[in-house]
């Protein structure tokens, strides 16, 4: 089976690449963030056989995902924030954190500092399940930066903080 190209590698029927941009008016995309746009493209495709392989739906995956960042980031989160970084409604966050819950995948503690609140942590069988499948794909993303050289390294990351920069302005209602 080909393999099928998304973004910067596809080729047109002229042999051009494509740009994101097909009416006038709309932005160009230049090579960098036609790359970009392939890669979340795939990050999405990724997610999706993700879930199919864990047997989950992909919001579940998702708000295990979120679980784990946050943690990691030093600032665990509850079933509303979950529920907030999800998209959707309280109700529908709690039904998928109980579900989480009941499979064994996340806990439900006391907030240590408000114990009005909840913090939600991924457990270890959880982790092992997600990270069984996953780990495969966080190999071979390593290994894609592996030959690169300090300067490449440096200049990769000071593009990939800018595009991070860039999300959070629009997600902030900038932009």
């Amino acid at each position: 089976m080909a393999q099928q190209r998304f973004g910067a590698d596809a080729d047109s029927d002229s042999g051009r690449r494509p740009t994101t941009a097909h009416r006038p008016g709309a932005p160009v995309g230049d090579e960098l963030s036609e790359a970009l746009r392939e890669v979340l493209t795939l990050t999405q495709l990724a997610r999706a056989a993700l879930a199919e392989r864990l047997a989950m739906p992909l919001t579940n995956v998702e708000a295990v995902e979120h679980v784990v960042m946050a943690k990691g980031a030093g600032d665990p989160i509850g079933p509303v924030e979950l529920s907030r970084r999800l998209g959707v409604t309280s109700a529908a966050g709690t039904q998928s954190v109980n579900r989480l819950v009941s499979e064994g995948h996340l806990t439900r503690d006391p907030h240590p500092h408000d114990r009005r609140r909840q913090v939600l942590d991924v457990t270890d069988s959880g982790f092992e399940h997600v990270m069984g499948e996953l780990a495969p794909l966080l190999r071979l993303l390593h290994q894609a930066g592996a030959g690169l050289g300090d300067d490449e390294r440096a200049a990769a990351r000071h593009y990939l903080e800018n595009v991070a920069a860039a999300y959070r302005s629009y997600l902030a209602g900038n932009g």
